[in-house]
């Protein structure tokens, strides 16, 4: 069975917002490399040196991942289509956050330090402000979305809390909590 047309929608969501960052309609090395200026720019210089090398390396491997999984005419180029024919074979079989690629396991901790920029471990209500403006999302009321994220403030929003929605957002048949990290309300 394939992806549903609400799974197709965030599925190219994670493409459009988390990967082809010049929105050329594929995704290539030069993404990454933009994805490393961007990271840079949103936190505002604070990666170190070896920081920025860590994060380097990280990325190199998450693209030869990426490839070898999506990239099926093995043109150094991932398009849309195998992007999202990558996801319909994962998805069938995908059970938990241990089951995802590993280049998208590998980006959790990635996207979510670029969230809590800083450092403390944990995401605030302002700090989520700043995502959704600074990567220019859609989202109509912030406090209640950040609420649905730390479930009326019962947990935080912390990287497990992260892995747990990033998980639903790419795997979830229907809206949920998984939502939030598109800026949205289930």
């Amino acid at each position: 069975m394939g992806l549903n047309d609400f799974q197709k929608q965030k599925i190219k969501f994670t493409f459009d917002f988390f990967l082809d960052m010049n929105h050329d309609g594929s995704i290539q090395w030069n993404d990454f490399e933009d994805m490393m200026t961007r990271y840079k720019e949103v936190n505002k210089g604070s990666l170190s040196d070896a920081d920025y090398k860590s994060m380097q390396a990280s990325l190199e491997d998450e693209w030869r991942d990426l490839k070898g999984r999506a990239d099926i005419n093995k043109d150094d180029v991932v398009s849309w289509e195998e992007y999202l024919a990558m996801w319909e074979k994962t998805i069938a079989t995908c059970k938990s956050v241990a089951d995802l690629p590993a280049w998208c396991q590998n980006r959790i901790p990635f996207l979510f330090k670029g969230m809590d920029v800083s450092g403390d471990g944990i995401v605030d209500l302002e700090e989520f402000q700043n995502y959704c403006k600074n990567f220019q999302l859609q989202c109509a009321d912030i406090p209640a979305v950040y609420s649905v994220i730390t479930d009326g403030g019962k947990v935080q929003f912390d990287l497990a809390r992260y892995r747990e929605l990033y998980y639903r957002l790419l795997t979830s048949p229907s809206a949920d909590a998984g939502n939030t990290l598109m800026g949205q309300k289930p």
